[in-house]
């Protein structure tokens, strides 16, 4: 069994996310970096790409087997070895530790029940940090995906190429950002890339509209056919159409057309009472363990 190691570029993207597809098949102790987290950090304006060729990817048969990336920038990483080679595990993470550290050290969430990770991080003189992650799970089958449209509301899919600077206006504004839009041309790029995602489905990235035309609320929603789950990420509403239901409905339009085309069960980072409300539940808790330098 011959272990190569490759440094990433753009020509192994889909590869890692077939890697991570298959990381999260059977066993689910690393959903919180499903193949649509890595998506979604990739193409985020906040990853920084100049750091992208320090990904590790460890290679058997033209196979990626093992891997290990920071989240977005330096400080933070992840690391996974596939099913059958786990003796590499060590090495990844050694690697991470020379390669993802900052001035700060370096921080890996792992599952709370993933016993052997816990083990090998100990080992390695990671300690126990305050933050955390939180996974909750929704079972399509199991919940009402009916919804009731407020008035002068009308849900549509977006428009990823005609609509940038109303979704760049929805977004700075559900986020609370003070100020005017930015829509100087590098702001604009940055939501191009943002909307230029691989594997983005606008079918499945769902905003509400109001009378004006505005866009008010915004969900987005992952899903590949070669899982049966999809991945929320993000959800928001402005503030001044807060409390109106506007966030469940298009969470809900979202699942549901997720549901047509095959998926079972939904994912979402989070531990917010919004969606225990919709039916999510508990599936899983992660710890960040940090390596200080």
């Amino acid at each position: 069994m011959k272990i190569v190691f490759r440094n990433f570029d753009n020509s192994y993207y889909d590869k890692v996310c077939e890697f991570l597809i298959e990381l999260s098949k059977d066993d689910r102790k690393h959903i919180n970096w499903n193949w649509a987290r890595w998506e979604w950090m990739f193409f985020h304006p906040d990853f920084n790409s100049d750091l992208m060729d320090k990904i590790g990817l460890w290679y058997c048969n033209d196979e990626i087997v093992g891997i290990t990336t920071y989240d977005h920038y330096f400080g933070e990483a992840f690391f996974a070895a596939k099913q059958g080679y786990r003796e590499l595990e060590k090495d990844i993470l050694e690697y991470a530790i020379a390669t993802f550290s900052n001035e700060k050290g370096l921080g890996i969430a792992v599952n709370d029940a993933d016993t052997h990770t816990l083990d090998l991080l100990r080992s390695k003189k990671f300690v126990k940090n305050d933050q955390t992650e939180n996974v909750l799970e929704l079972e399509l089958e199991n919940v009402s995906l009916d919804y009731i449209t407020p008035e002068g509301i009308t849900m549509k899919n977006l428009n990823v190429k005609n609509d940038l600077y109303k979704h760049q206006k929805l977004l700075w504004k559900a986020f609370d950002h003070e100020g005017h839009v930015p829509v100087d041309e590098i702001s604009i790029h940055k939501q191009q890339k943002m909307l230029s995602a691989a594997n983005l489905n606008p079918f499945l990235h769902i905003v509400a509209e109001n009378e004006d035309g505005e866009y008010v609320a915004y969900c987005g929603l992952w899903y590949s056919q070669k899982t049966d789950y999809a991945y929320v990420e993000p959800v928001c509403t402005i503030p001044e159409y807060r409390h109106k239901g506007l966030g469940k409905a298009v969470v809900l339009e979202a699942l549901k057309r997720s549901c047509s085309l095959g998926a079972k069960k939904a994912y979402v980072i989070s531990d917010n009472p919004f969606y225990k409300s919709i039916g999510f539940h508990q599936h899983s808790h992660y710890t960040f363990y940090w390596h200080n330098i």
